[in-house]
């Protein structure tokens, strides 16, 4: 680590211009999770050529995963589920730093026509009989990613959020929450003017379980009728040993 943060200042204090393009590198590229994983903190940093009124994005996209939300009806004295839409290829996690408050318009046009941002996301709903008002399904669904943080977003030059040196060096600190799921994590760094590209940089995070969670998570996705009849029936059995006990007393 300290190999490539004395590479960055080198060349930044030589004054080498790397023309039109993005040099950025990751503290951490791997984390474990085991029992004990409370979320990890890991820095992105680099260099671009930069000037003012630029802006510079920051995207990391975590595995695609469903999920499903329910609406919810008062029927005969309680709530029940009664609609629901379950959504496809969904990130199950999204983090977006912006390096200024209120980015160029005309860069903001570029990220909503390449579907970057939490509010630009493409959202797809699993084929099933048509629901009214499937936009304000997908905006209710885009907030609730939000607020259980599963999708987060910042702006502006803040020591939370990103650092920027005099437009050539930048640190962006990355906080994965202990929620995440394991998998590739896809890390893009882009550097727009004026709704043009100058420069990109592609990377990733991989997240792994390790340990006695790791083997049952493997069992759990590779055998998972087997791992199903196994849960029923540890649960079967539970319950049979709850009531053995209370019977006793």
């Amino acid at each position: 680590m300290m190999k490539r943060i004395f590479i960055l200042v080198f060349l930044f204090l030589s004054k080498i211009s790397f023309a039109n393009s993005i040099v950025a590198d990751l503290s951490i590229d791997s984390i474990n999770i085991n029992t004990g994983f409370n979320g990890a903190e890991l820095f992105l940093f680099g260099t671009y050529d930069g000037q003012d009124g630029d802006d510079l994005f920051i995207f990391i996209e975590g595995p695609k995963t469903e999920a499903t939300i329910y609406k919810k009806e008062y029927f005969y004295g309680i709530w029940i589920n009664r609609e629901n839409v379950t959504f496809k290829n969904i990130p199950s996690f999204y983090y977006s730093i912006f390096s200024n408050e209120k980015p160029n318009k005309q860069n903001l046009n570029y990220l909503k026509k390449y579907n970057l941002g939490n509010a630009d996301l493409i959202i797809s709903e699993i084929p099933k009989k048509s629901i009214k008002d499937m936009p304000q399904w997908k905006e209710t669904f885009k907030n609730k990613m939000v607020k259980d943080s599963h999708w987060i977003s910042k702006r502006g030059v803040k020591a939370e959020n990103i650092e920027i040196k005099n437009n050539k060096l930048f640190r962006a600190p990355v906080v994965l929450p202990a929620s995440v799921l394991p998998g590739e994590y896809k890390v893009k760094i882009l550097h727009l003017r004026d709704g043009l590209k100058i420069s990109e940089e592609n990377t990733n995070i991989f997240v792994r379980k390790t340990g006695f969670e790791a083997r049952i998570y493997s069992f759990a996705h590779n055998y998972s009728a087997f791992y199903g009849v196994f849960a029923i029936i540890l649960a079967i059995l539970a319950g049979y040993l709850a009531a053995l006990s209370f019977r006793k007393i």
